[in-house]
């Protein structure tokens, strides 16, 4: 530990007058010996996983209408004498603590006035509790069991608070378990080969049996003698029906059938996660998305206004299974309307993220996840593009579209609630109900146009989804083969095959002049 660097930092928290949060607690005297050792059991635990935490001993608080629980100004401070008894009295709170928290004590001035310093590093080991033997010391009378630090209060954990300190201390992670019921057998080797095609291990893998590439994935439990059992996350990547194996494993759409007599109806994705993904979002995009094509008088060029950007709506459904936690037994719900899009998971995000950190933040590189290897395999499909990033894309995405921002819905803390809402485009619905004043606009294409003659036609619904893939990728650029392979990751033979589906078959684009050679773009 770097004591120098250490004791700058302390002195900069006072002189900035930070108040007292996850990270910081002032205490005036070492007398105040519960809320000494309930603070450094939380410390210990680290319920928001912070790097350093520091407690200060012989400094104030204020408390008032103006402020709360900032450091009174010039400090208090300890007599220089009577430090060492301070030091005492507070080391005799390790033994009140098991398993042992690692922390130092620190002396440190500020303007000649001295002071100790409690600092407590990240730790292992724990979950850490205050033992019975402090509730029954006539000093302390701190009730028993484990303490956390949430805002500026150090209190007992919650049930569900200690099961996050439990899997935390653990690294416990439901998907990476032993499914109890499913085997090899249960698994379909041809969704393990499709998965196997759309990543860069398809080379590696050609040519090995199911067992062989069970084994290379990870999914086999390398304890088990027989090479039969499964982990949860295999079962949920690979089995025909995951919710055989891990009950409600599925998600449940919910629709307001826009002023019909039956007012809501649901429809369920089943299957492997990846293919929910990618049905969610198609049947969405086929069926609840569109996007304007408009002209304003007196402009040349076009623009777009959709009702709800299908980017957003990619990186929130992958973000809700990515992150769903499949052990408590309930399915992902979104709910789709004219006015929103409000997508359900029932877990909370692990922390350190908070629910209001969703809501104020673009980027999440601290972020832990309730399935890492399900995590790795969305990535290895091009799900997910870089870890963390998701919402911040979402949110950019509703930016660009002139949409109101997405928010997540703060509930009360015993409500173990994530949901998000995508909010309709308000210049998208005043449009489309003629309503928008002052604006001279035409609506030269809708987007639903081309996407009904694409989804009629007889291809497969791979190449369905391609063709909409490329055609919102695109939308009003002029492009060629190579834009294909880039939207597409494909080859070049394969981009010409799109291409000539696209003006040939479909007659969806038009050549475009004096581009160059085979340059093409959608007909709006």
């Amino acid at each position: 530990m770097d004591y120098e660097k250490i004791k700058k930092q302390a002195n900069d928290i006072l002189l900035t007058q930070s108040a007292e949060c996850t990270y910081i607690e002032y205490k005036a005297s070492s007398k105040q010996f519960d809320k000494i050792l309930k603070t450094l059991c939380a410390y210990g635990n680290n319920y928001y996983d912070n790097d350093v935490q520091y407690f200060f001993v012989g400094v104030e608080e204020i408390n008032d209408e103006k402020s709360k629980a900032i450091p009174k100004l010039p400090i208090k401070g300890i007599e220089e004498g009577s430090l060492e008894k301070y030091k005492n009295e507070i080391n005799a709170l390790r033994p009140f603590l098991y398993p042992n928290v690692a922390f130092d004590i620190i002396t440190n001035q500020l303007n000649g006035a001295f002071y100790l310093l409690i600092v407590v590093l990240r730790q292992t080991g724990g979950p850490f509790m205050v033992s019975e033997k402090a509730e029954k010391d006539k000093r302390i009378k701190l009730k028993a069991g484990r303490y956390i630090r949430v805002e500026s209060d150090s209190r007992l954990a919650r049930v569900d608070e200690e099961c996050d300190l439990l899997r935390k201390f653990a690294n416990f992670h439901y998907s990476s378990l032993t499914n109890a019921d499913a085997n090899i057998d249960d698994l379909s080797v041809d969704y393990i080969n499709e998965y196997i095609t759309g990543t860069s291990d398809r080379e590696i893998m050609e040519g090995l049996s199911k067992i062989q590439m069970a084994k290379s994935l990870h999914l086999v439990d390398k304890n088990d003698p027989t090479e039969k059992k499964v982990k949860n996350f295999a079962v949920l990547m690979f089995a025909n029906k995951p919710e055989d194996y891990v009950p409600y494993a599925y998600v449940e759409l919910i629709i307001d059938l826009f002023g019909t007599k039956r007012k809501m109806e649901s429809k369920y994705f089943r299957g492997p996660i990846w293919k929910q993904y990618y049905a969610v979002i198609s049947y969405i995009n086929d069926n609840f998305l569109n996007t304007l094509v408009l002209r304003e008088d007196g402009e040349a060029i076009n623009r777009k206004v959709s009702n709800f950007p299908f980017v957003a709506i990619e990186e929130l459904v992958a973000n809700a299974i990515v992150h769903n936690n499949y052990e408590n037994g309930k399915p992902i719900q979104i709910y789709i309307s004219e006015k929103q899009i409000n997508i359900v998971n029932y877990n909370k995000p692990l922390p350190p993220l908070k629910l209001k950190d969703l809501n104020e933040r673009t980027f999440f590189n601290e972020r832990d996840t309730e399935n890492p290897e399900i995590r790795d395999m969305f990535k290895a499909l091009g799900i997910i593009e870089s870890f963390g990033t998701g919402i911040g894309e979402a949110k950019r995405a509703l930016e660009n579209n002139g949409s109101p921002e997405l928010f997540y819905k703060v509930f009360d803390t015993m409500d173990n609630v994530t949901s998000v809402v995508i909010p309709v485009s308000e210049e998208y619905k005043m449009i489309k109900a003629g309503t928008k004043p002052n604006k001279k606009l035409g609506i030269e294409g809708q987007t639903q146009d081309i996407k009904q003659k694409i989804l009629g036609s007889g291809y497969t619904r791979t190449t369905k989804q391609n063709i909409i893939r490329i055609y919102d990728e695109v939308r009003t650029e002029v492009f060629g083969n190579s834009r294909i392979v880039e939207v597409l990751g494909c080859s070049e033979t394969t981009a010409t095959k799109y291409i000539n589906r696209m003006y040939e078959e479909l007659r969806i684009t038009v050549m475009v002049e004096g581009a160059g050679k085979g340059k093409y773009k959608f007909i709006v």
